[in-house]
């Protein structure tokens, strides 16, 4: 007859024992890196909150994986018992039960609950930390109020469906969180049939990605716990139901969309030198001066009102997007090339929407309407325009980029903003980071960043641009990533109660 311990007290080759155990999570299926053996691993705690990893290996995965259930209780018996490799170790755990078809596994009534485990959340304001850290995962908690439509697309020559789910926090914060095949699939599914009720989940061992600013991810190693039964849970959830007519303002403004600076600017940000900027970077800080003096543009093109994606249809006639599939008008929006520029070089980019606005003056209506009257717009010294540039010469601006894969005529890497600010006049040339404080800047490299510095080159800005006509009936001038909104909202929603 086995004896009842709990898992503190079960070492590993150890026989004839049994343990009563919750499953807090239930991973996915997933291959061997190198191997064709397929696993899928478990987490389970006992009375005490003490846990144990579980796993299930190729042939056995089909039988004994239905058996074991999210939040349910049951007993194990002799399970086979190992001490975990340091290299395979994951969430803290050093034993391992290796459940086979032999394995005796009984469902027990649950008395308890409360899950009496806790958890360690990363704040959502605290994710940028963590941003494109591969050797770094999260633990987040949140309320699923929408989902984006579900994409397939080719990743390492193999199809994958993924689809973004918008998490929210007390704090009225919001992040898009994509789940990946299984993850879709099986929670995926879940949230979908439950959004409704404000399903509350937990995800641990999550990626933090640079989409939108800050937006997290499943990978291998991810866990997703539906409406699991702990306190910050309910109560998040009771938070929910309580702010449901909010919320369902936050989901029509659909303003997750939109690139938040309030996550992605970290407390001490740290920037680099222009001539330090490379397309390897995924995302760049700068401190730049803002130019688009000598630079011949439109200053809008006509979007999608619901995803901002270009569109060849007329101002305000209804029409099907082809990018996000919703009906709506076509709205003009702002958007133009800028060279930014600090004391060591100068590279082109591209601004959007409320960002592009603030620094023109202009609207996108207003900018379309302009630029049908093109002579007024561009020869008449009265418009703003000429303020606004020599207001540009005294400021200095925090300016977050991203790289574009459409490079310019003359083979230069163009850049989109994601974010600016002005910054105060005290500010001084910015940090380097991971870069020594004095960078040397090869000949060929001096004479360009010389050029592009010098007033009299200012014309060489415009060579590079196509001009306007063929220019802007291209639509890859607007950015391909899902949902490229570059805009700043920058004010903080207040707390809900």
């Amino acid at each position: 007859m086995s004896n009842l311990l709990l898992i503190d007290n079960i070492m590993p080759d150890m026989k004839n024992w049994s343990c009563i155990i919750t499953v807090q999570e239930k991973q996915q299926v997933t291959d061997s890196m190198g191997t064709p053996t397929k696993k899928q691993k478990f987490i389970f705690y006992d009375s005490e909150g003490s846990k144990v990893e579980g796993i299930i290996f190729n042939t056995d995965i089909p039988r004994m994986s239905p058996m074991l259930q999210v939040y349910k209780r049951y007993k194990i018996s002799n399970a086979d018992v190992r001490t975990i490799p340091p290299k395979f170790r994951s969430a803290g755990l050093i034993k391992q039960w290796v459940i086979t078809s032999k394995t005796v596994i009984e469902e027990v009534d649950a008395n308890e609950d409360i899950m009496p485990v806790k958890f360690a959340f990363t704040d959502f304001a605290d994710l940028a930390e963590y941003m494109d850290d591969r050797t770094k995962s999260v633990d987040v908690l949140g309320v699923v109020i929408s989902s984006l439509a579900m994409k397939t697309i080719t990743r390492n020559s193999k199809q994958s469906n993924v689809q973004k789910f918008v998490i929210l926090n007390e704090e009225s914060q919001t992040v898009l969180l994509s789940l990946w095949d299984d993850f879709l699939n099986n929670e995926g599914q879940a949230l979908l049939n439950n959004m409704q009720s404000y399903p509350v989940i937990i995800g641990r061992r999550l990626r933090v990605n640079n989409y939108n600013g800050v937006s997290l991810s499943t990978w291998f190693d991810s866990a997703l716990l539906v409406d699991p039964p702990i306190q910050e849970a309910r109560q998040l959830k009771n938070w929910a139901m309580r702010n449901a007519e909010s919320i369902a303002e936050i989901v029509d403004a659909k303003s997750y969309i939109k690139y938040n600076p309030a996550l992605s600017l970290k407390r001490d940000q740290k920037t680099t030198l222009i001539c330090n900027v490379t397309p390897s970077h995924k995302t760049a800080w700068v401190k730049a001066n803002l130019s688009f003096e000598h630079i011949f543009q439109k200053y809008w093109y006509m979007s999608c009102a619901k995803c901002y994606r270009a569109t060849a249809a007329d101002y305000g006639i209804e029409f099907t997007c082809n990018s996000c599939k919703e009906k709506g008008p076509a709205m003009p929006r702002c958007r133009f090339d800028i060279e930014l520029s600090d004391d060591s070089g100068a590279i082109p980019a591209s601004i959007f929407g409320d960002l592009a606005e603030n620094i023109l003056t202009f609207t996108g209506l207003e900018a379309m309407d302009n630029f049908n009257q093109l002579l007024c717009f561009f020869q008449n010294l009265e418009l703003p325009l000429e303020f606004v540039h020599a207001q540009l010469k005294t400021k200095t601006y925090l300016v977050h980029i991203k790289p574009v894969q459409t490079q310019l005529a003359d083979a230069r890497q163009r850049y989109t903003v994601l974010y600016c600010s002005e910054l105060e006049p005290k500010i001084a040339r910015p940090q380097l980071t991971h870069e020594p404080e004095s960078v040397s800047l090869s000949a060929d490299q001096q004479t360009e960043n010389e050029q592009l510095l010098t007033p009299e080159h200012g014309s060489s800005s415009s060579k590079v641009r196509l001009r306007l006509s063929e220019k802007f009936d291209e639509t890859d001038t607007v950015s391909t990533n899902d949902f490229d909104s570059p805009d700043a909202d920058s004010k903080k929603k207040a707390k809900l109660v």
